[in-house]
């Protein structure tokens, strides 16, 4: 067509086609009609022509069928629902009721689809449009199907908030007058017939997916009620989410006064004066469920409309604020998104600037998604991964590229993911502030609601201590008035939110007197949160805090000295994901290894000495509660050398206890009964005479940590010799495996036990570890570069050296990092050792919190612990059974 008349301004309006060719070659199919050619060329076509058909396929294929429809595109005006209804009528008369429901939808979406790539409307009149295109097809489906009227249509969903997509579902609830049987019959007839007409293809395809699934009993139950029936319903039976789906329902078609009887009626379930926090929970756990699906298909980060930071989320946020603050705010009860928002802002409830902001997010989502949908008319929801069809999309955008379009939808999702959080916590700033509880109406019934729903269980004495907190009347209250904010999302996130506001109510006790530490925290907020964090996470460390309040001051302003403080922010760190488990691990091993080496230098050695870490210390991966694993080494002859190096050994223990940390020499030679130190040469002989092959699994990890450096290095010289053989004899290798099994049936019992028992049991740490040390001990002698004392570096240079199936790898490694988690969670509260998972589902929801399950936080957690815990252990048996093939070769 290039070729013809108009050409420089066909090749114009190309150039700025989403897909040129795509347009060029559409423009030819739908341009074979003469008259669709002359019309498509002209002037006042031509613009939208070339967008539409150089996007969106099922326009084309609608022109190519249909080229009178072309003259449509002549006035792309928005249409009122008067004029749509018109519209439709003389459909009507021109065609059977199918095919004129079919032509006009598709006519009229075409047109709003044109308007849209133009960039020559808002969202908010796009959505309508759609909304009002729905309600017309069914009004005229209703009208035609149900002469008889009594019979109410309800849009619930995206209809019912007049923000329609070009593909939605229609989400529909049918309610009619009357009662008995035969009335019974004949409207549920009646609803059959609308969606029938509505929804079944014919050669013109479908008018609209009608789903009438929302309705009382779901699928199974009765497709039309009669009023009376519905309300009752709604007021005894229905679950929270079933009401929360009311808050978008309006009467879309059929007999009016009917429904808006039906959303008067309905109000007071929707809205009931009291509101329990269980049906709170239960509207959180309806989103996760959705969100852990979303996520288990791979989409989190593709899927505009559920995936994280998209849609749903904005539409979650603003829902849940509904119904708690709607029951005693009339105005808050409206069913479309963005208006809702605008009332939020506008009555206090959320801040304007959080509401501008997330507005705008909203609806780049929305026009991203309406743009997936144009091209086939089809639902979908997921970026394209296809870099050409990525840059088709990011072109009908009007962005550059595919990288322009990549950086603003993770900048959108990741400012709804963080604005999700603060639109909850914004009002309790507000309300115990002051600042705008007259304009706002927030009092203290409300607000005590507000706690409920973010996980207070006693709101009441929640907003006691928040209120005490930021007494106006101290320098440091004000200071915590100003950056609510920041501490709430921590303190209603953690495990116990009453506890964690408990105890961060005595840390902040024991300082509220400090102006100039509340003037530090004014100028670095992050000082309160990690504090928060704290509170949050940990009594011990909490208790560390009060009984020093210096200590408090130096967590707060990320200043640590001495061990115990230390401890404290690493407890911070970690509670506020800025610590990984390896880097608890690290974190702990060094302060640990400080401890000790100032234990060894107040015992004042007199004789060449050193401390030899082992086990977790030896590799840097201490949990909160672990033991200090060490031996004793000196140098010297005769019982009186002898004599002097256990007297050390005793201090550096004692030293060590002191500092707060519990150590434990029992891996040394003899165990309890063997001397507490020994000579290097003493070590050598027992190990070359009598050491069993677990000795030998416990030198992998030995490090020197204080003392002195040559006998310390020496020691590890000597330990690697014997922990690496030239060859593992498959007899060594099968008692390593029997060794495992022994430790898990005769440690963990009854044998249910071993499926939760992370440290013993069925892919716990010991799988992981046994696992990783044969595959050391197996083929670190001959491969000096799979040597490695820490788990994570072991899998990975086993992995590189090709020793180690990546599977294997991924599974073990993976195991180990989940596991040493929950192992950090289950002992950062009270710094006691654990091994197993709590037994009762209120504690295993606590430790799924602590380790960041949000929402829905149990069954997610244990889902992923079986599934992780049972991969480890075929791992494991995977491993072994590579060793048992292997050939015999010398013994060691």
């Amino acid at each position: 067509m290039s070729g013809g008349p108009g050409s420089e301004e066909l090749d114009g309006a190309l150039v700025v086609a989403p897909d040129p060719e795509r347009a060029r070659v559409a423009l030819s199919r739908v341009g074979e009609d003469p008259e669709a050619r002359a019309l498509l060329m002209s002037p006042e076509v031509l613009p939208a022509a070339t967008r539409l058909l150089g996007y969106s396929s099922a326009a084309a294929d609608f022109l190519v069928a249909h080229p009178d429809e072309v003259h449509a595109l002549a006035d792309l005006a928005p249409r009122s629902r008067a004029a749509l209804e018109e519209e439709s009528r003389r459909d009507a008369e021109s065609y059977a009721l199918e095919d004129a429901l079919r032509r006009f939808r598709r006519r009229a979406m075409m047109r709003i689809a044109a308007r849209d790539l133009l960039g020559a409307d808002s969202l908010e009149s796009i959505v309508g449009e759609i909304s009002d295109v729905a309600s017309v097809c069914l009004a005229r489906a209703a009208a035609e199907t149900a002469p008889d009227g009594g019979f109410a249509v309800i849009g619930l969903g995206k209809l019912g908030g007049a923000e329609l997509n070009y593909s939605s579902d229609v989400d529909l609830l049918f309610v009619h007058d009357g009662s008995g049987p035969e009335r019974q019959q004949q409207m549920e007839s009646g609803a059959a017939r609308l969606i029938r007409s509505l929804s079944e293809p014919t050669s013109e395809g479908i008018a609209l997916r009608v789903d009438p699934a929302l309705r009382p009993g779901g699928r199974g139950g009765a497709l039309s009620r009669s009023l009376e029936g519905t309300l009752a319903y709604y007021e005894e039976e229905a679950a929270t989410w079933e009401r929360q789906a009311m808050i978008k329902a309006r009467p879309v078609a059929g007999d009016r006064a009917l429904g808006d009887a039906f959303m008067a009626g309905v109000a007071p379930s929707v809205y009931p004066d009291e509101l329990a926090p269980a049906a709170i929970e239960e509207v959180r756990q309806t989103k996760v469920r959705l969100e852990e699906y979303i996520r288990a298909r791979g989409k989190a980060s593709i899927e505009v409309k559920r995936g994280r930071g998209g849609i749903r989320d904005v539409e979650f946020a603003v829902q849940l604020l509904q119904l708690v603050h709607g029951r005693r705010d009339e105005r808050l009860r409206e069913p479309n998104t963005l208006a809702a928002l605008t009332v939020l802002a506008a009555e206090g409830y959320v801040a304007e600037d959080d509401a501008e902001q997330l507005a705008e997010a909203y609806r780049f989502l929305r026009t991203l998604e309406h743009r997936l949908q144009i091209v086939r008319d089809l639902q979908t929801h997921d970026l394209p991964t296809d870099p050409a069809t990525l840059r088709v999309l990011a072109r009908s955008l009007g962005m550059d590229g595919p990288e322009s379009l990549t950086a603003e939808f993770e900048r959108q999702t990741s400012l709804v993911r963080g604005l999700h959080e603060q639109l909850f916590y914004r009002p309790l700033l507000e309300a115990f502030a002051g600042a705008a509880a007259s304009r706002s109406g927030l009092d203290r019934v409300p607000t005590e609601e507000l706690l409920g729903s973010l996980g207070f269980r006693q709101p009441d004495a929640a907003y006691g201590s928040l209120e005490e907190l930021v007494d106006p009347s101290l320098r440091m209250g004000k200071v915590l008035a100003h950056v609510f904010p920041v501490i709430a999302p921590v303190l209603a996130l953690s495990a116990d939110p009453d506890a964690a506001l408990r105890r961060f109510q005595r840390i902040i006790g024991s300082v509220a007197a400090d102006s100039r530490l509340a003037d530090d925290m004014a100028r670095d907020p992050s000082s309160v949160r990690r504090l928060a964090h704290v509170a949050g996470a940990s009594s011990f460390a909490t208790d560390l805090l009060v009984a020093e309040p210096d200590r408090v001051r130096a967590v707060a302003m990320e200043e640590p000295e001495g061990s115990a403080t230390r401890l404290v922010s690493v407890v911070a760190a970690y509670s506020a994901r800025e610590l990984d488990a390896p880097g608890v691990g690290r974190s702990l091993a060094d302060i640990a290894d400080d401890v000790i080496a100032g234990a060894l230098e107040a015992a004042s050695p007199a004789i060449p000495f050193a401390v030899m870490g082992f086990g977790k210390l030896g590799a840097h991966e201490l949990n909160f509660a672990s033991d200090l694993d060490v031996m004793f080494v000196y140098e010297g002859e005769g019982g009186e050398d002898l004599r002097r190096a256990r007297e050390i050994a005793e201090a550096v223990l004692v030293g060590i206890r002191a500092a707060g940390w519990e150590p434990d020499a029992d891996l040394r030679p003899e165990g309890r009964n063997g001397p507490l130190a020994r000579s290097l040469t003493s070590y050598l002989e027992y190990w070359q005479r009598w050491a069993e092959t677990w000795e030998f699994q416990a030198l992998l990890r030995t490090r020197a940590i204080a003392g002195d450096e040559g006998l310390g290095r020496r020691f590890e010289s000597n330990a690697a010799d014997l922990a690496y053989p030239e060859v593992l004899p498959v007899e060594r290798a099968a008692e390593i495996l029997r060794m495992r099994g022994r430790i898990e049936s005769e440690r963990v019992k009854p044998a249910d036990a071993r499926r939760f028992h992370f440290k013993l049991g069925h892919g716990g740490l010991a799988d992981v570890q046994f696992a990783v040390e044969v595959s050391l001990m197996r083929h670190g002698g001959r491969l000096p570069e799979v040597r490695a004392r820490g788990t994570l570096e072991a899998i990975e240079a086993l992995a590189a050296a090709h020793v180690l199936e990546d599977g294997a790898a991924h599974a073990l490694a993976r195991a180990f990092v989940f596991l040493t988690e929950v192992k950090n969670a289950s002992e950062m509260d009270r710094r006691i050792p654990a091994e197993a998972l709590p037994a009762s589902p209120e504690e295993q929801t606590a430790l799924a919190r602590r380790l960041g399950y949000e929402e829905y936080p149990r069954q997610s957690f244990l889902e992923d612990y079986l599934r992780i815990t049972q991969r480890s252990r075929r791992a494991m048996e995977r491993v072994f059974a590579e060793v048992e093939e292997f050939d015999e070769g010398p013994t060691v």
